[in-house]
C-alpha cells in the first residue's frame, strides 16, 4: 500500500478524471515504496501540485484536493456542538469558538467569516515534521480548505464556500481562510 496521503490523491484524481489522467498527473504512484523520509514526501507532493496546476483549472484542483480531505474529528464535533447549544447566534459562537483556537481566531462581517488557525506552523501531515521545506503551491492546501468547508458547513448548518488567502506551506505565516456563509 503506498503511503496514505498519495494513496488519496491519486485516488480522487482517478475518481474525478479517470485512470489515464490519474497517470499523468501522477506517474510516480505505482512505484511508490510503502515508505519515505519526510522531506522526499514534500519534495514529491510539490511536484504532483506543480503539474495538477500546470494542467487542471482552478475548479478542478479544488474537486480533486477536496474530495478525501480530513474530517472534523469526533472531539471537534462534540466541541462545536457544545459551542452552538450556548451561544444565541453565530456572531456569539464566532467569539467563543476563537478562544477555542486561540491564537487562532474567526472573524464575522456580514457574510463572509475570516478564519486564521494561528499556529504559524502548518500541522498538515505532509509538513508538520520538517523544520524546512521548500514553499509549495496552494492546491496542496485545498485539502485543508476542504477541511474548513466541512467545519463551517457543520458549524453554519449549511454549504460554505472558503477560500485560503495564506497558508503557511506556501510560504505564509499564518493559514487564513475566508468562509462565505
Amino acid at each position: 500500500m503506498a503511503i496514505f496521503k498519495f494513496y488519496q490523491i491519486y485516488r480522487s484524481i482517478n475518481e474525478e478524471l479517470g485512470e489515464d489522467k490519474a497517470i499523468e498527473l501522477f506517474p510516480e504512484y505505482a512505484t511508490l515504496p510503502d515508505k519515505m523520509p519526510a522531506h522526499e514526501q514534500a519534495q514529491l507532493g510539490k511536484i504532483i501540485m506543480d503539474r495538477m496546476d500546470e494542467l487542471l483549472d482552478k475548479d478542478t484542483i479544488s474537486k480533486i484536493r477536496q474530495k478525501h480531505c480530513c474530517n472534523p474529528s469526533k472531539e471537534q464535533i462534540r466541541e462545536i456542538e457544545e459551542l452552538k447549544e450556548k451561544s444565541k447566534n453565530l456572531d456569539e459562537f464566532c467569539v467563543e469558538y476563537s478562544k477555542y483556537l486561540s491564537p487562532g481566531y474567526v472573524k464575522k462581517e456580514g457574510g463572509v467569516l475570516t478564519v486564521s488557525f494561528g499556529w504559524n506552523k502548518c500541522v498538515c501531515g505532509m509538513f508538520r515534521k520538517l523544520e524546512i521545506y521548500e514553499p509549495i503551491s496552494k492546491t496542496w492546501c485545498e485539502c485543508c480548505n476542504g477541511h474548513v468547508i466541512k467545519t463551517f458547513s457543520l458549524i453554519c448548518n449549511k454549504s460554505v464556500k472558503s477560500e485560503i488567502v495564506e497558508a503557511v506551506a506556501c510560504g505564509g505565516k499564518d493559514c487564513i481562510f475566508k468562509v462565505n456563509i
